[in-house]
């Protein structure tokens, strides 16, 4: 019985590599947006290409632009993973019933754990965003904090309204306190770490959020 003939190979042009199995979007997003996250961190914004970071994702460049439309985009996107997340804790907080007491302190809880969890951000705006070209700043400033102070300015005036806050506070210098108080221990780590013994792990955040909440709600002069 004569044998069967086998079957011819694919031949390939030289020098032409297998094409990749295509991913799925949610994952290139993923990617780009971790490898963009670290490196821009680590290194800085200017000093990161879109080559090394579409390489680091192991997807082409052109999916940047396809994604998020250039480097900026990107760079909004890291920033809206973040913030968006914040924003919908605090417009929920908002929106607490009125006999809710602890909403003050629920605030300084969910602005503490947004910065645990992410505590590469308040150097990284410092540098990039406060440190950065006048375009980065405004269109930081529209994206983010434009949108949060009309969330948390009525909502520091609805609680001293309510009692939970004392009413001479000026509910605009009661939130850069607030936020300079939570962020200012994770921006001076490098210097202040070594000195006054603290790590940024979660030990350290849970006392930071019982202190902040203690100092900003009752302040630090004792009882006369």
């Amino acid at each position: 019985m004569p044998a069967s003939p086998r079957a011819t190979p694919i031949r390939r042009r030289p020098g032409r590599p297998a094409r990749p199995a295509a991913l799925p979007a949610d994952e290139v997003r993923a990617r780009l947006l971790e490898a963009a996250q670290q490196r821009f961190a680590a290194r800085g914004y200017d000093a990161v290409s879109v080559r090394e970071l579409a390489r680091a994702a192991h997807v082409s460049p052109a999916m940047i632009a396809y994604y998020f439309g250039d480097k900026a985009g990107l760079l909004d996107a890291v920033f809206d993973r973040v913030f968006e997340r914040l924003l919908g804790q605090l417009r929920r907080l908002a929106e607490a019933p009125a006999s809710e007491r602890e909403a003050p302190e629920r605030l300084i809880r969910v602005y503490l754990e947004t910065i645990g969890r992410e505590p590469w951000l308040p150097s990284f705006i410092v540098r990039e965003v406060l440190g950065g070209d006048a375009e980065r700043r405004a269109r930081f400033a529209a994206r983010f904090p434009a949108r949060l102070a009309p969330v948390l300015l009525p909502f520091l005036a609805r609680e001293q309204e309510r009692g939970h806050l004392r009413r001479d506070l000026d509910p605009a210098l009661a939130l850069l306190s607030l936020v300079g108080m939570c962020a200012f221990p994770f921006l001076a780590h490098p210097l202040l770490g070594p000195v006054l013994g603290y790590e940024l792990d979660e030990a350290f955040q849970q006392r930071l959020a019982d202190h902040s909440v203690r100092l900003f709600l009752e302040g630090a002069r004792g009882p006369s």
